[in-house]
C-alpha cells in the first residue's frame, strides 16, 4: 500500500513539474534583480523619468511607526546605482501622490510631483518642480550637497486629491482621475505647461469624457495614453480608455477601447487584468501591467497589451512571465529608451516590514529558460 501511495505521489510531482516547465516556457520575458534602495522601503511613492534616469519621490513606510516621506532617490539603470537627491520642500510627507516630467521651450526637462495623502488621511493639492541640474545643500549635520533642486509651482486646481494617474506626451504633463473627500471618485484631467506664467500653468483637458477612478494605471504608446484599472464606487474600474491629445475633438480624442472587458472576446483573460495600484510601463510599442491589488491581496502576474489588433482593432492582453520579486501593490513602473522595463518599491501592507526597497528589471524578449543565471 505504501509503495502504491509513494508511486502515485511521485507521478503527481513529476506531472506537476513538467506542467510548470511547459507553462513557464509559454510565458515570454525575463526578470533580473534585485537592486536595493539605500533607504527605507516604501509604498505609494511616485516616479518620473528624465534622461533615462528614474526619480522616486515620497511614499509611506515604517520607522518605529508609520512614516510619510518627502525624500527623492535617483535610480540610474545604466550603472544599476541609487543616489539621494534633494527632498521636496513641502511641510508634510505623503504617499499616493502623482508625478510626471515635462519639457519647456528651452528644451530642459524637469520633474513634477504633488497631491497625495498624509498622516490622518490629510489630502494635498500642492505641486513642486524638480530641476535635475540644480543642487541643494542638505539641512543635516553633514550639510552635503544633494543633486537637484525643488521649487514650489502652481497648485493643482480643485480639491485636495490622491490616487491620480500622471503621464507625459510630447513633453507636456497630464494628471487626472483620483479621489477627493467631497467629490469622491474624480474624472477631471489637467495638462501642465511649464512655459505659462504662474497661476496659469494648469488647464482642464477639454472635450473628453473619462470614467471615474482612483488608483488606476497608465502607459503611453505612440503618443497616446492608455488608462486601465483602479477603483470606482468601491468596485474595480472596467473602463479601458485611450487619450490622444493630437485629436482636437470627437470620439478618438478620448476613446473607450472597451467599457467592460467581459463584453470583449477572450473575456476570461481580460477580467484577470482588473486591479488597482499596479505598476505600468511601455516597451517597443507594447504596454505592460504588473503586480497590483485585487480582492485584498497583492499580485505578481504581468500582462502585455498590444494595440490595434484583434477584434475591431481593440488590441489584445496576454499574460507574460510573472514578476519574480515579492507580490506587491502601490509600486512604480517605468521603462528606458533601450527597451528594458523596471518595477520597484511597493508594499504588501502598512505595518512593519511590509514595504519594499528593491527594484527589478524586465527584458521582454529574453527567454526565461535561456537567461544567464539558469
Amino acid at each position: 500500500m505504501r509503495k502504491t501511495i509513494s508511486s502515485i505521489m511521485l507521478a503527481l510531482c513529476v506531472s506537476f513539474t513538467f506542467y510548470n516547465c511547459e507553462y513557464r516556457n509559454d510565458l515570454v520575458g525575463n526578470w533580473r534583480g534585485p537592486s536595493y534602495l539605500n533607504s527605507n522601503g516604501r509604498g505609494g511613492a511616485s516616479c518620473f523619468v528624465i534622461d533615462d534616469k528614474a526619480y522616486f519621490v515620497g511614499g509611506r513606510g515604517y520607522i518605529k511607526s508609520e512614516a510619510y516621506f518627502l525624500d527623492t532617490w535617483q535610480f540610474d539603470p545604466m550603472h544599476n546605482s541609487w543616489k539621494q537627491c534633494a527632498s521636496v520642500p513641502a511641510e508634510k510627507g505623503r504617499y499616493y501622490g502623482v508625478a510626471f516630467s515635462a519639457t519647456g521651450s528651452d528644451g530642459k526637462t524637469k520633474g513634477y510631483y504633488g497631491t497625495g495623502m498624509g498622516k490622518s488621511t490629510e489630502l494635498f493639492k500642492d505641486f513642486y518642480e524638480f530641476d535635475p541640474e540644480g543642487t541643494t545643500t542638505s539641512t543635516s549635520e553633514t550639510s552635503k550637497e544633494l543633486t537637484g533642486k525643488w521649487t514650489i509651482t502652481d497648485s493643482l486646481p480643485g480639491e485636495p486629491i490622491y490616487g491620480m494617474v500622471g503621464f507625459s506626451i510630447k513633453g507636456v504633463g497630464y494628471v487626472g482621475a483620483g479621489q477627493t473627500k467631497n467629490q469622491g471618485y474624480a474624472n477631471t484631467y489637467y495638462s501642465y505647461n511649464p512655459d505659462k506664467p504662474e497661476g496659469e500653468k494648469w488647464q482642464i483637458v477639454e472635450h473628453i469624457n473619462p470614467a471615474k477612478r482612483c488608483f488606476g494605471s497608465v502607459f503611453v504608446i505612440d503618443d497616446r495614453a492608455y488608462i486601465v484599472g483602479g477603483l470606482t464606487n468601491g468596485n474595480y474600474a472596467r473602463a479601458f480608455e485611450r487619450f490622444d491629445p493630437s485629436v482636437d475633438d470627437g470620439e478618438y480624442r478620448w476613446f473607450y477601447i472597451t467599457q467592460d472587458f467581459a463584453d470583449d472576446y477572450r473575456s476570461s483573460e481580460y477580467t484577470k487584468v482588473y486591479r488597482q495600484q499596479a505598476a505600468a510601463f511601455t516597451i517597443n510599442g507594447r504596454g505592460y501591467l504588473c503586480c497590483g491589488n485585487i480582492g485584498g491581496g497583492a499580485k505578481s502576474d504581468v500582462w502585455e497589451y498590444i494595440p490595434y489588433i484583434g477584434r475591431d482593432n481593440m488590441g489584445i492582453w496576454t499574460e507574460v512571465c510573472s514578476f519574480e520579486g515579492s507580490q506587491r501593490f502601490a509600486c512604480q513602473g517605468f521603462a528606458t529608451s533601450y527597451g528594458v522595463g523596471y518595477v520597484g518599491t511597493g508594499m504588501i501592507g502598512t505595518g512593519k516590514d511590509q514595504q519594499y526597497d528593491d527594484i527589478w528589471e524586465f527584458h521582454p524578449q529574453e527567454d526565461y529558460e535561456d537567461r544567464p543565471d539558469r
